[in-house]
This record gives structure tokens, sequence and C-alpha cells, in this order.
């Protein structure tokens, strides 16, 4: 909550805090104005991590909230004018775990066929909203795990026992939604051991994404506040053309080349081990969530077959990894994407009769499905059959992105009047 300013000639004049919104409902719905992704049902954190300006952004007195009913008409309003995925970016989504639910039962009563994540914390997580959340098109959960060692978690204002971060990564990824851990590097006080501490938390939790941040800080946090108290650094730095201020940078018993260290040793040890993390993988038993379970796992496996971890060299066997996944997800029921997925794998490698024998079984399963389809055409087309090839494109002619497909096929078949 910072305090608004006033231009009064050439001096600004600081007017104290603003006053709080506190009935968030009585905000207009921007989505009558803009189209966008980004959504939050709250304002505010019940966390006091000495890293973040949440508490001083928002205050601390209290956590604001919208009601689950207008975040629901805010989201079907964005959903009918075309947008199918969204970024909810509460600092802790599922802090109440009443609102969640309700919030999920609207969505999924009205089946908007989109899809979501969110962002929380691993103290907060409860079995019987994930659920409802999966089935509302929950995809992905971000989580604050920071550090596995209890003294930096301690500096981090985040005391939460490691025990507590590994269940709730089982919760979340038992429900085919995507855990994903944030890791904090060059905190106060972080040595060579500190780090091997979150790598072997790291191996317990098996994430199925990171994201890796060396420690910067920012006006209003109490790690920034401390800094300044030790005589680190000043408000005045703030006038020169910099965008945040790393930890190492002010911390005498640090230096670039360790903290750099240090983030290389965390990237590389999730990457040695992301294929055993999905070897992990164990999904709930109902069969409820069978459907679910297979649109998660080939949509993990379309990132290693087509996706970021297919272009990135420190991923070890991307395709054999996809292939599995792909593999596991028509175990538990048919799905087009896995399919598809299996089909281009084989493709890739010339190997077009398989790749064909996997596409009848997607069409026996959905016969008018255009991806499916488009994919048999090429591979017949890569077969020399071009008459069976447009019997494939034909249905969906008004696609221009198949208007070449269509004509080479007529030109080849001799039909140019099809």
């Amino acid at each position: 909550m910072f305090s608004a300013r006033v231009r009064k000639g050439l001096c600004l004049h600081d007017t104290g805090p603003g006053e709080l919104v506190k009935n968030l409902d009585a905000l207009p719905h921007p989505s009558r104005y803009f189209t966008y992704q980004h959504l939050a049902m709250s304002r505010g954190c019940p966390g006091r991590c000495t890293f973040c300006g949440s508490p001083k952004f928002w205050g601390t007195s209290l956590v604001r909230r919208h009601s689950p009913q207008w975040l629901f008409e805010e989201i079907k309003a964005l959903s009918q004018k075309g947008i199918t995925h969204f970024f909810i970016s509460d600092d802790t989504f599922t802090m109440d775990g009443d609102a969640v639910m309700a919030l999920c039962e609207k969505m999924i009563k009205a089946d908007l066929g989109i899809t979501w994540n969110a962002i929380s914390r691993v103290d907060y997580i409860d079995e019987s909203i994930l659920g409802p959340m999966r089935r509302a098109g929950c995809i992905q959960i971000s989580f604050g795990i920071e550090s596995g060692a209890e003294p930096i978690k301690k500096i981090l204002g985040k005391p939460i026992d490691n025990d507590t971060c590994v269940a709730a990564f089982d919760k979340v990824r038992a429900f085919g939604i995507l855990p994903r851990a944030y890791f904090i590097y060059g905190s106060p006080g972080e040595t060579d051991a500190t780090i091997q501490d979150s790598i072997d938390l790291m191996i317990r939790l098996s994430p199925l994404s990171t994201v890796f941040y060396m420690l910067v800080t920012f006006p209003g946090t109490a790690l920034y506040n401390r800094a300044v108290q030790k005589g680190w650094t000043h408000d005045g730095i703030w006038q020169k053309a910099i965008e945040d201020l790393p930890w190492w940078e002010l911390d005498p018993d640090m230096d670039f080349a360790r903290v750099k260290r240090w983030g290389d040793r965390l990237r590389q040890a999730f990457f040695d081990h992301l294929e055993d993390f999905v070897n992990r993988i164990t999904l709930h038993p109902d069969k409820e969530f069978a459907p679910l379970h297979a649109d998660f796992l080939s949509r993990l496996a379309m990132t290693f077959s087509h996706g970021e971890y297919a272009r990135d060299a420190r991923v070890k066997n991307s395709e054999q990894t996809a292939v599995k996944l792909f593999e596991k997800a028509l175990q538990f029921y048919p799905c087009t994407r896995a399919f598809q997925g299996l089909a281009m794998i084989c493709q890739k490698q010339k190997n077009f009769p398989k790749a064909m024998a996997f596409l009848d079984k997607g069409l026996s399963h959905f016969p008018n499905n255009k991806d499916l389809s488009v994919c048999m055409g090429v591979c017949l087309m890569n077969t020399g059959d071009f008459h069976n090839a447009l019997t494939y494109f034909t249905p969906f002619a008004h696609d221009p992105a198949l208007g070449q497909y269509i004509s080479i096929c007529k030109q080849k078949t001799g039909n140019i009047h099809i």
C-alpha cells in the first residue's frame, strides 16, 4: 500500500496512504472494456516473506477478496471473447478454501472449456479443493519453495518444513495438476551446503517445472530495510537506471561468480533428474479423473516432444519420455492429443505406417477430429497416396492453412475441379 504523491511546482509532496477499497465487488468489471488473461480474486497475502513486496503493496492488515460470483462473471465474460487460458495471480489463491470451491463449482457447471494456472503456498493446500480445481480447468499451481535449508527459509520469512512441501506436491500432482517450484538462491547465509539442501528437497518434490531466481531486493521489503540499516545501501540508489538490486551486490560475503555457480548447480540438478520426476508420477485412482489424467499426461508429453523441453539440450531422452507419457495417457482414456503426439513422433522418424496406425485408432474414437484427419492426410501424402489424403483434407477445406495441401493433392491426382 504505497503513499500517493502530487506535484506542487518542482517538488513532490507525499499525501499519505490512500484509503483501501474494502468491497472489491464494487469495482467495475474490466472485461467490459478490455481483453486479458491475468486475473485475481484477492489482494494481499497471509505470508510475511522478507523478500516480497506484497505486504507493502497491498497492506498487512487485511486480505481483501472479490466474491466467487464476481470473478466467475469476469472469467465467463472473457471466455465469451475467446480467451481459453487464464493466469490467476493471487499471491495465495487457495487461502480461502470455501471461496475456491464456490468458484470452481460455478465454472464446472458453466462448462466454459477453459484452462488456468494459479499460485499458492504449500501450507494452504487441501485435497478437498484439488479435485474441483482440476475439474474446473486448473492445470498448474506454482509454489514458492525458495530453499531446502531451514536457516535460509527462516531468513526469507517462510519457515515451512520440507515434509509439508513434499506432501503438497504429491497431492497436487496426483490430481493431474502440474506442480511448479520456485527456488531462490544467493540469500543471506547461502553456502554450497544450503544449495545442496535445496537440491535434496527438489529431488524429493519431483517438480515438473521449476523457476530459479537470484535473490533481489526492492524498497519496502524487510530484506531491503535490513540492508539499509546495515548501511549497505540507501534510497538514493533508485535514482540510477536499475530495475532491481541483487543481494550479492550488497552482502560483503558474496560475489557474482559464487552466486551464478549456485544457480547453475540448481538448474543442472533439475534437468539431471527430470526424467526420474516424470517416471514417479502417480495419479489419483478415481476413474472419474481418467479423462483429466489423460489430458494432463498428454499435455506434459507435448512439452517433451514439441515444446520447451524438446528444445532444451539439457533435457535427456526427451522423445522417449514423450512416448512413455503419451502411452500412459492412453491407458487412462482415449485422448486426441496422445494419438496425434505418437503419430507425429513416428512421422518425424519417417515411420508413416506406424503413424497411420495410431491415427486410425484415434479416428475410430474421434472420427471428425480435424487435427487427427490433417495428420493422417499428411502421412498419406508422404507415402504418395494423394487421392486418399485429399479425402481427409476436404472436410476442412474452409481452413486456409490447408489450401496448399489440397492444391498439391489435386494436382497429383489430376482432380483439379474437386
